[in-house]
C-alpha cells in the first residue's frame, strides 16, 4: 500500500510528505477515516526518509518494520476525504538495526491531528 503523494522535503535524519484523502484508499468507509490510520502514514514518511538515506549514502533501500508504537496521540478521531495531510518524521536515535522516530500529522490548516513515537527494526536489503 502505498498511501504518501509526494515527498515535500528530506535531509538526514527528517523528512515531510504530503497526500490527499480519497475515497479509493483503503481503510475509508462513507467518506471517513480513522485518524489511527495516520501511523500508517507516518511509518511511509519514515520509510522514504530512511530509503533516501540509504541511497544518497550508496546503499540499497532495506526492508524496515514497525515494531512498537511507544505513544500515539489522536487529536481528531477522524478526518474526512479531501483533507490534505502533512506528515513530519525526526529520528530521535538510531543504530544499521533499529531506529526510534517521532512523527505528527497536520492538516491542511496546519493543526496536528496525531503524534506518534515509533520504533522500527531495519533488516536486509532484498535480494534483487
Amino acid at each position: 500500500m502505498l498511501a504518501l503523494d509526494e515527498l515535500v522535503s528530506a535531509e538526514a535524519g527528517r523528512a515531510t510528505a504530503r497526500l490527499t484523502l480519497t475515497d479509493r484508499m483503503l481503510f475509508v468507509r462513507d467518506g471517513r477515516l480513522d485518524t489511527v490510520i495516520t501511523l500508517e502514514y507516518m511509518a511511509q514518511t519514515v520509510a522514504a526518509c530512511l530509503g533516501l538515506e540509504a541511497l544518497a549514502e550508496g546503499g540499497t533501500v532495506r526492508v524496515g518494520m514497525v515494531v512498537a508504537c511507544r505513544t500515539m496521540t489522536i487529536h481528531r478521531p477522524e478526518l474526512a476525504v479531501g483533507e490534505v495531510l502533512h506528515c513530519e518524521v525526526e529520528r530521535v536515535r538510531g543504530t544499521p538495526d533499529v531506529s526510534l522516530f517521532t512523527g505528527l500529522t497536520r492538516d491542511e490548516s496546519g493543526a496536528v491531528v496525531a503524534e506518534v513515537s515509533l520504533t522500527l527494526v531495519h533488516g536486509e536489503a532484498p535480494p534483487a
